[in-house]
């Protein structure tokens, strides 16, 4: 090789190290073009998908007791999630145990790509439970509930059931 040649020809290292900035050059203007185009959301430039709330965190419920034959499910429902108004089920799981008389509020119109046309209910939510005239008020009780939701994000979530315990109530006068 003329000496001319391997003179004018950088070393290797000198040419991994521009490699290498001209990589890092890369990833920071692609970084940034990602952080313009998520603005606030967070998120690094290799997500893709949207990340999703497990069940309980989405759906976050407790109960009250309102009076002897009264109690209430509280939801709060995470922001950008819903709860399919007609998937809400109530029983008790005593032996004998008449039907629960269930108040659900009006829901939101949704049109939903699963259920078409339905109601939702997004952010607090009460449904209130009159249990039956002959249910016992001095023994704890248990409640079988079941619900769906959604997030708008496009995930929706199977139908979901749980065991919630009653404590024993004072008869109402």
């Amino acid at each position: 090789m003329p000496a001319w040649y391997s003179n004018a020809m950088p070393s290797k290292r000198c040419r991994v190290t521009a490699m290498t900035g001209l990589l890092a050059l890369l990833l920071s203007t692609l970084a940034g073009a990602q952080t313009d185009r998520l603005g606030s959301q967070g998120g690094s430039l290799f997500d893709e998908q949207p990340r999703f709330l497990p069940v309980d965190e989405a759906f976050p419920y407790h109960l009250s007791l309102d009076s002897g034959q009264q109690v209430s499910i509280h939801w709060n429902v995470a922001e950008g999630y819903y709860l399919y108004r007609e998937q809400f089920d109530f029983q008790l799981t005593t032996a004998d145990a008449g039907p629960i008389v269930v108040h659900l509020p009006d829901g939101t119109p949704h049109h939903d790509a699963y259920f078409g046309d339905v109601e939702v209910y997004y952010g607090a939510l009460r449904v209130r439970l009159t249990l039956p005239d002959d249910t016992p008020t001095d023994q704890a009780l248990s409640l079988r509930l079941r619900f769906q939701g959604c997030a708008e994000a496009g995930l929706c979530y199977p139908p979901e059931s749980r065991e919630i315990k009653i404590p024993a109530r004072q008869r109402d006068q």
